[in-house]
């Protein structure tokens, strides 16, 4: 059995575990069911809304106050129509990301001095309960806003020319999109819908299950008060988690179990 390992997460506040007998590649999903996209029952389709008058909005884009939420600044950016299946698990591709992507830009140019985050479910596990495509923008309370810092090499899974993509994080396959230099969001907003677009691509390739299932996942943006790129966040739902994580970790500071180690997802996503 292979030694059991305990590492810091990223943002310091508890720990990964793996190791022991989770050491290889598992893409059994028999758990995961698809959620239904019926267009006819879609309360964004069928109820009317008052829209968030925005300049220069992308066309076939919508912006929407999300009326159910205890967050702050908490608006809803929702293509107009509901999309198909394919769609939905690219999120429409390079330009879907980044007609979405520019919503948020022009939606928090009001919000100074707030870190602020948009970020989108795709599947039921995932956190999705509407099949109608729904990217959330809000203001993101923090205990400490996170400062990404230096990576083993062996954790790097791609790069462009200002972002790397490196695994990393509490779920099993997560990946974070980073800056190599201090940069703010209007000027690396190309490249974060072109990394956001390559990783969710290939998740959906190298994460496919063994049942035929493409994975859920959550994609997100985090913006800092200044305006600057934090991260991107690449979150495929890849187990279920547990006791462990569900009542140890938050509670007592706990591990979190990965299903097998991050630099094995590095090496699954660049292989």
């Amino acid at each position: 059995m292979a030694d059991v390992m305990f590492e810091p997460l990223v943002g310091g506040f508890t720990f990964v575990t793996g190791g022991g007998t989770k050491t290889a590649i598992k893409l059994s999903r028999p758990w995961q069911v698809t959620l239904p996209i019926v267009p006819e029952k879609c309360p964004f389709c069928t109820k009317p809304r008052e829209e968030i008058s925005l300049p220069n909005l992308p066309a076939g884009w919508r912006l929407l106050w999300n009326l159910f939420t205890p967050h702050r600044r908490h608006r809803l950016a929702i293509p107009s129509t509901c999309w198909d299946a394919k769609t939905l698990q690219t999120l429409g591709g390079f330009a879907g990301i980044r007609e979405a992507l520019e919503v948020f830009r022009l939606a928090i140019k009001e919000d100074h001095g707030v870190e602020m985050a948009t970020f989108v479910h795709v599947g039921q596990c995932a956190g999705q309960n509407l099949g109608h495509a729904h990217w959330h923008i809000m203001e993101v309370r923090v205990k400490e806003a996170l400062a990404v810092g230096h990576f083993a090499p062996e954790l790097l899974v791609s790069r462009n020319d200002m972002l790397d993509i490196v695994a990393a994080g509490a779920r099993t396959g997560e990946c974070l999109i980073v800056p190599r230099t201090k940069t703010s969001f209007d000027e690396c907003v190309e490249a974060i819908a072109a990394s956001l677009e390559w990783i969710i691509t290939r998740g959906n390739k190298k994460f496919l299950s063994s049942e035929g299932r493409l994975p859920e996942f959550i994609a997100a943006v985090r913006i800092g008060a200044n305006g600057q790129f934090r991260y991107a966040d690449y979150c495929p739902i890849l187990n279920m988690w547990g006791g462990t994580e569900y009542i140890f970790a938050p509670l007592e500071g706990g591990p979190v179990t990965l299903l097998w180690p991050h630099e094995l997802t590095a090496q699954h996503l660049r292989g």
